[in-house]
């Protein structure tokens, strides 16, 4: 059975198919965005975490090297360095994960990007079948 529609009809109907993909795709991208802000809001809320750790962190390591100065007794400092290293370290690692999370890198929408790339190798293909199907017609 051979396919009796004009090259105009199949022109229309192509612009038709690219008008509703890019549609689709520009959806893909926003709703891709939109998460990856997600995760860097999430990047930021760490980070700031992180922040209020370390100044309590720091304020209760410099008391402890303080009382070590001043106190002959072991007991106060060194529980007071080993808290305030404690928080310091949890600090520095809520930081460095908000820190990874905020990378301008995870803005990109990947998916979509890769998605745009297989719909174009795929238009592709379609235009040469086509057009190889017109002219082995026409000869």
């Amino acid at each position: 059975m051979e396919n009796s529609r004009s090259i105009p009809a199949i022109i229309a109907d192509l612009l038709e198919q690219a008008s509703t993909l890019l549609q689709t795709e520009a959806s893909l991208a926003r709703a891709e965005l939109s998460e990856n802000l997600e995760s860097i809001a999430a990047g930021l809320a760490m980070l700031v975490v992180g922040a209020a750790l370390l100044i309590p962190g720091l304020v209760v390591l410099l008391q402890a090297c303080a009382a070590a100065v001043t106190a002959a007794g072991l007991p106060d400092y060194w529980s007071l360095a080993i808290f305030g290293g404690g928080v310091f370290v949890l600090g520095l690692i809520f930081m460095s994960v908000g820190r990874r999370r905020m990378k301008l890198s995870n803005l990109k929408p990947r998916k979509t990007i890769d998605e745009l790339d297989r719909d174009v190798a795929l238009a592709k293909q379609q235009m040469m079948g086509t057009m190889h199907a017109k002219t082995q017609r026409a000869a």
